[in-house]
């Protein structure tokens, strides 16, 4: 059964192979193509601590379901920020360069990662469960 793009967008997903990261699927302004905006759920920000500095891949970059394309570190620690899907970066948020910490203050908003364009959403959505915050 095929999933409709109506079924995702605006809703805010785990995926069983990002490990801790959320998924929304969106449309872009223009309607013409599926983007997903992702970061990390609100529990493994609060087992990170204040996150001091993020690592992500430059926009361009294809990166593969499952797979890291970036870093959060606190102190000596560094969590992995692993894809939710196949596809590619499209927008990084370049906020967290100045204040990695909005990632703890409001990780769900405006603390989001990067912004993907997925190669095959249907597949990838098999993946997901509704998040509840």
């Amino acid at each position: 059964m095929a999933i409709t793009i109506s079924a995702l967008v605006g809703k805010l997903f785990i995926s069983k192979a990002s490990h801790g990261m959320w998924a929304r699927f969106e449309q872009a302004g223009d309607g013409s193509e599926i983007l997903v905006r992702v970061g990390l759920v609100r529990d493994v920000v609060e087992s990170v601590g204040t996150i001091e500095f993020v690592r992500v891949l430059p926009k361009g970059r294809l990166i593969t379901r499952g797979h890291p394309f970036g870093s959060v570190e606190h102190g000596m620690r560094v969590v992995l920020l692993r894809s939710p899907v196949s596809g590619w970066i499209v927008e990084v948020n370049e906020a967290l360069r100045g204040r990695p910490e909005l990632i703890n203050e409001d990780p769900y908003g405006e603390g989001w990662v990067a912004v993907l364009r997925p190669i095959n959403y249907e597949e990838d959505a098999g993946y997901f469960s509704e998040l509840t915050k």
